[in-house]
This record gives structure tokens, C-alpha cells and sequence, in this order.
């Protein structure tokens, strides 16, 4: 029945994000702090301190596209998590390590032609590795096939959120030369947004 409340807790249609954020809080104490000393340049996606105050742990934010989300499962797997769904199956909940106290929080779901993905650990092993983990969204003209990027201004909305939380750190991540393979249009996008 406790796994019915939390469900009902977290899903229903009065989530009560105060309780989210309790029980987030309670999964990385501080009794369980990692150290980690993050790189100033890392490749994409980017391992960042966790957002949320009160949280002993570390995330990563990204879209990615699905042979990459797929590596990731197997990079979960690898370092003793079991994913509990499908790479491009709605998800949200905690992974339990198989022979530790640490632990990952992973909310998924398919959109903008990838798999945005929002993990929370305090597993140091498996932080390192994302860490070293380069990975790519879906190229921009996936994401929005209808958008012409020359005819874009001022940006609102998905392309927004797309350009600010997952394309810009990406863009930002790469060397001239990676860069220099998207089309013209595109570069000249990402530059000015």
C-alpha cells in the first residue's frame, strides 16, 4: 500500500512537490554526501551540482538522442543500477544500487525527436563516468523539422526550453572543428541564441 500512497502522492493530479522535494531530500542525505571534483569543461551531457537545496547529490539534464539514451541504460546497468523501464518509456522514480547505499533518481520521457532525461545520484562511480560520458540530442532539424532557423528571432515557448535547457549547454560543449559540421543555418542559430 506505501508504494500505491507515494505513486498517488507524486502522479496524482495534486502532486504536492513540497513532499517531492522531502522525499528527494531524505533519498541523498547528507549522511551520504558524495565528493566530487567536477572538470570547468565537460562534454555534453554535463554533470552540474544538484539543483534542488538540501540535495547531497549531483544531476545531469539533457536530451539525448536514443542509441545515446541507450547507453546510458547500459552505463546504469554497468554500475550496478537496473533501469526500470524501457530507453524511451515515461519514467520516474529511484533506482536502487544492487550492493550499496547510493541511489538514482531518474524522470524520462520522449520528446523534441529524443529522450529528455533528468538524473540525480550520489553514486561517485557512476558520476565519474558521465562525467567522461559524451553524448549528442537530436540534431536541431529533428527536433523542429517545420523550423526554418534564419526566419527565428526571439524565441518563446519549446524552442525556448529546447534552446536554453538542452541545445545551448550541447553547443557550448563542442570545438570549433565539431561545430563546423552542422549546416551553416544552424551555426549561425546557435550562435546568436
Amino acid at each position: 500500500m506505501r508504494l500505491l500512497d507515494w505513486l498517488k502522492r507524486h502522479f496524482g493530479t495534486k502532486a504536492d512537490t513540497d513532499s517531492q522535494a522531502a522525499d528527494l531530500q531524505a533519498i541523498f542525505s547528507k549522511a551520504l554526501a558524495p565528493s566530487l571534483s567536477l572538470p570547468s569543461q565537460q562534454a555534453y551531457p554535463i554533470v552540474t551540482s544538484a539543483m534542488q537545496p538540501g540535495l547531497a547529490a549531483y544531476q545531469v539534464h539533457c536530451l539525448l538522442n536514443k542509441p545515446d539514451k541507450q547507453r546510458l541504460d547500459a552505463l546504469l546497468s554497468d554500475t550496478g543500477f537496473e533501469p526500470e523501464a524501457s530507453y524511451d518509456v515515461v519514467f520516474s522514480g529511484v533506482l536502487h544500487h544492487a550492493q550499496g547505499p547510493s541511489h538514482v533518481f531518474l524522470h524520462q520521457y520522449a520528446d523534441f525527436a529524443g529522450i529528455c532525461v533528468l538524473l540525480i545520484s550520489n553514486d561517485i562511480l557512476l558520476l565519474q563516468q558521465l562525467i567522461a560520458f559524451k553524448a549528442a540530442p537530436p540534431a536541431p532539424w529533428e527536433s523542429f523539422p517545420e523550423v526554418a532557423p534564419d526566419t527565428l528571432g526571439s524565441l518563446q515557448g519549446n524552442i525556448e526550453f529546447w534552446c536554453d535547457t538542452f541545445w545551448r549547454p550541447y553547443w557550448l560543449s563542442l570545438s570549433e572543428a565539431e561545430r563546423s559540421q552542422y549546416p551553416a543555418n544552424w551555426r549561425e542559430f546557435s550562435e546568436f541564441h
